[in-house]
């Protein structure tokens, strides 16, 4: 299970099962579909703590939220056989950016971890602005900095 804000747990856990479709001719997951689990870890995370996935954040709130850093490191290997469970915690919560730390596991082996920033603009217009996080969506990620900050 997902965590969730009632009955805050932390950090949050975003589990799926690795696909037939998310492997190469090797048999194994192929390298760009890392991204995309940890990409799909961070808007459970959204949809979990804010209500709104990536696309209700930028049509229904105005708000983008591209990834402007990322990091990755292969642990090891993941199958059609694996359900991974990413961990993810909110590392930093700045005043327009925020960056998470995440770590994929199968049981107790690490699969992958990484760093991933992401920053808020403007959704509407050319220059894609970078915009302060609503005070509102602060306040419910707010919790989640304070257990990361706090060495959780």
């Amino acid at each position: 299970m997902d965590g969730g804000l009632d009955g805050a747990r932390f950090p949050f856990v975003h589990r799926r099962r690795v696909s037939w479709g998310d492997s190469d001719p090797a048999r194994i997951a192929y390298t760009a579909r890392f991204l995309d689990f940890a990409m799909e870890a961070v808007e459970a995370f959204f949809q979990d703590r804010l209500g709104a996935g990536f696309y209700e954040l930028n049509l229904d709130h105005g708000i983008g939220t591209p990834f402007v850093r990322v990091e990755l490191e292969f642990r090891s290997p993941l199958t059609p056989r694996d359900t991974r469970a990413t961990e993810l915690r909110l590392a930093r919560l700045g005043g327009s950016s925020m960056t998470f730390a995440l770590a994929g596991r199968v049981g107790a082996r690490l699969a992958f971890e990484g760093r991933l920033v992401c920053a808020c603009v403007a959704a509407t217009g050319p220059d894609m602005r970078a915009i302060r996080i609503p005070e509102a969506f602060r306040a419910r990620l707010q919790p989640d900095a304070d257990f990361a900050a706090g060495g959780g």
